[in-house]
C-alpha cells in the first residue's frame, strides 16, 4: 500500500489492514532514492505475501538498506533475520533490547509466555546476530532520508520511536508506543513499566508531528502529534491512556 510518494505499508495484519501474516505488525518502507529503510519486520511467517507487497511496488528485498526494529516483540521482529540474510541490510534496535533480538532470547522477549496462546505453540525466535543498539537521538540514513531515535520504555523494556522528515511531512513512527486517538498498548508483562511511560509520552508529545505511523491499526498524515499529546495528557492526570480497542 503507498501511502505517500516515498512511504509504503508493507506488511500488516489482522490487527491493521490485513494484508499479510495475520501476526504481522504494519512494516513500513521508506524509499530514500538509493536503497530503503524498512521499520519493523513482521513476524517472519508466510513471508511471499511482504514479498509480493514490495514486488507489486517495483522493490525486493536487496533494495533494504536498513532495518530498524520499534521494541522486540516477535510480531515486529522475528521478520528481521531473514530479511538481513536475504539483503545483507544493517539491523538496529533500541539498545536494551539488542542483545535478546541477536540472540533470540525468548524469556527476555516473552514470546516464551505467549507461545500456544497469541504465537503457535512450535513459533521460534530466529536469532539476528549483531543487531546495532541505538540510543536517544541516534541517526539513521539512507539515500535522502535521515531517521532520528526517540527512546520510549513502558510498552516493553525499552522501545523506541522514529522520527524524521519525509515527503515535507515531520513523520512519528511508534511501533506500539502510542496509537491513534491517544491509545496504548499496556500487557502483563515483567518489561513494562509505567511511569517512564507516560515520561517518554510528555518528550513525544513535544515534537512537531504531522504523521503518525503506528505499528498496528489506522495511520493519519495530519495532525498526528494531537494523538500523542492525548496519550500524554491522559498520562499526566496519573491515569492510564485508552487501551488499543483490538485487545480492550
Amino acid at each position: 500500500m503507498k501511502i505517500t510518494d516515498h512511504i509504503y505499508i508493507v506488511a500488516s495484519g489482522k490487527w491493521g489492514f490485513g494484508m499479510t501474516h495475520e501476526l504481522d505488525c504494519n512494516a513500513y518502507l521508506v524509499d530514500g532514492g538509493d536503497g530503503c529503510i524498512l521499520i519493523d519486520a513482521g513476524v517472519g511467517l508466510d513471508t511471499d505475501r511482504m514479498d509480493e507487497v514490495l514486488a507489486s511496488h517495483g522493490f525486493s528485498l536487496p533494495d533494504i538498506r536498513a532495518v530498524m526494529l520499534t521494541h522486540y516483540h516477535g510480531d515486529h521482529a522475528c521478520g528481521a533475520a531473514r530479511i538481513r540474510e536475504a539483503s545483507g541490510c544493517d539491523v538496529y534496535a533500541p539498545s536494551p533490547e539488542a542483545e535478546a533480538i541477536s540472540t533470540g532470547d525468548e524469556e527476555a522477549t516473552s514470546l516464551a509466555l505467549a507461545k500456544g496462546s497469541l504465537y503457535p505453540a512450535d513459533f521460534s525466535y530466529p536469532r539476528c546476530p549483531g543487531v546495532i543498539g541505538l540510543n536517544e537521538g541516534d541517526e539513521v540514513a539512507v539515500g535522502d532520508v535521515t531517521l532520528s531515535v526517540r527512546m520510549v520504555p513502558g510498552h516493553s523494556l525499552c522501545s523506541m520511536a522514529i522520527y524524521g522528515a519525509v515527503d515535507g511531512k515531520k513523520c512519528l513512527f511508534t511501533g506500539d508506543s502510542v496509537f491513534v486517538c491517544g491509545q496504548v498498548l499496556i500487557q502483563s508483562l515483567k518489561d513494562v513499566s509505567i511511569f517512564p511511560y507516560a515520561q517518554a509520552m510528555k518528550r513525544l508529545a513535544e515534537l512537531e508531528t504531522d504523521a503518525l505511523f503506528p505499528g498496528h491499526g489506522v495511520f493519519c498524515l495530519e495532525n498526528g502529534g494531537s494523538h500523542v499529546k492525548a496519550a500524554a495528557d491522559r498520562f499526566a492526570t496519573g491515569l492510564i491512556p485508552p487501551q488499543l480497542y483490538y485487545f480492550a
